[in-house]
């Protein structure tokens, strides 16, 4: 399985039907990383929606996604197939088929973008990352946040990626990712429970 295919997983112009306004960038950040400072864990269910432009065509999947404050992370899919991804200790694990590979994160430098890029998306702070190009507006019970890539691997891959963050917990309700062609992916988050106490074997492949 290549980058592409993984990033594309697990991130994806939506119009908006509320008018919006510009915020700074700097404040929403600051904002953020104040709000979500007291966030130890997070649990939710998500959908996903892959929007195939030259099939004219739409995949859905569904499953369940927990965080904790250590970066560990567990994504698992669940209709209309089982695969999972496990990010935790330096590694990233991927199990499908009842087979798991492990994938040393910081000696394989796709998997560590992957691992960043997936883990920012989920504590929303992917918009402070250098990477990308940032605007900010508030819509309605929303901040919505543009990142358009700013090197060139990444650019392969995306046009830009779209973030709807809950202006009252700073969680975040949905992600949306391009591609340069006209095919892009939705990942909703539903059903969020925060600071839960997690079993111990929430983060394994087992």
């Amino acid at each position: 399985m290549g980058i592409c295919t993984l990033v594309l997983m697990f991130l994806s112009t939506s119009g908006l039907a509320q008018s919006r306004t510009s915020i700074a960038v700097d404040d929403l950040k600051s904002e953020m990383l104040s709000k979500t400072a007291s966030l130890v864990s997070v649990s939710c269910d998500f959908e996903q929606n892959k929007h195939l432009e030259y099939l004219d065509a739409v995949v859905s999947s569904t499953g369940k996604l927990v965080f904790d404050k250590n970066n560990r992370l567990k994504w698992e899919y669940k209709e209309p197939f089982e695969y999972l991804i496990v990010i935790n200790d330096g590694k990233f694990s991927i199990k499908t088929d009842g087979r798991i590979n492990e994938y040393d994160i910081e000696s394989n430098q796709v998997f560590s973008q992957i691992s960043d890029l997936i883990i920012s998306s989920v504590n929303g702070t992917i918009f402070t990352d250098s990477k990308f190009g940032v605007s900010a507006f508030k819509a309605g019970k929303e901040y919505i946040v543009f990142m358009e890539p700013q090197v060139e691997e990444m650019k392969e891959v995306l046009r830009k990626i779209e973030m709807h963050i809950n202006v009252d917990d700073f969680s975040v309700n949905k992600v949306i990712m391009f591609e340069q062609e006209d095919d892009f992916t939705e990942i909703k988050f539903i059903n969020k429970v925060f600071n839960a106490t997690l079993p111990a074997n929430t983060f394994s492949c087992d």
